[in-house]
């Protein structure tokens, strides 16, 4: 598999997994319109141009909240990261890796409700802070300086900047920006060396 570095790979399903995310609560905002008009007293020309009218109208269905959504998003990064460093690195010690994998999907709801109940953090900042702390794990983890940038370019965007819809996308394309980055950084004559 080569030298380079491995942590493209969290990166990229990260932001493909927000991806994800802005697709599936894009589409729960367009839900069908209640239609709420009165045929009793109108011709029936009217009520079919009311009809007509009222076909492109969409309310919101807040039948899917932010935040589950950010919880599976952070769920199926980790549980995806987990199983490439399994197969990338071969952890001497299975029993263990296993364990800290399952210890860090169970960290994650419980770290969103510390933040909603002790610290009162919006629904839609706790997904943007959960990855950034992921992020910062992982550049500690790999001790890149660049995936450290990376959390910071991600927390300013999702966090600061712009903590909705448009956050989310904007910050899936610098996780996206920096996994090709790394590839690009990572040269097939590089991985032929050895020490």
């Amino acid at each position: 598999m080569g030298r380079g570095p491995r942590f493209w790979f969290p990166l990229a399903l990260l932001g493909f997994a927000q991806l994800g995310t802005a697709s599936v609560r894009l589409m729960s905002t367009r839900g069908p319109a209640r239609r709420l008009w009165d045929f009793g007293d109108y011709s029936p020309n009217y009520a079919r141009l009311e009809f007509r009218a009222s076909d492109d109208f969409h309310v919101f269905d807040p039948a899917l909240p932010s935040e589950l959504m950010w919880l599976v998003a952070l769920g199926v990064a980790i549980l995806g990261t987990a199983v490439w460093y399994g197969v990338t690195r071969r952890p001497a010690r299975i029993g263990w890796y296993v364990l800290g994998t399952v210890g860090a999907l169970l960290a994650v709801p419980l770290l969103d409700l510390v933040g909603s109940w002790q610290f009162r953090i919006g629904d839609g900042l706790r997904g943007p802070l959960l990855a950034t702390i992921g992020l910062l794990v992982l550049a500690a983890y790999e001790r890149s300086v660049f995936v450290l940038l990376t959390a910071g370019a991600f927390a300013v965007v999702a966090v600061v900047l712009l903590p909705d819809t448009a956050g989310v996308l904007l910050s899936a394309a610098v996780l996206l920006a920096a996994a090709f980055a790394a590839l690009l950084r990572h040269r097939p004559d590089t991985a032929a060396d050895t020490h």
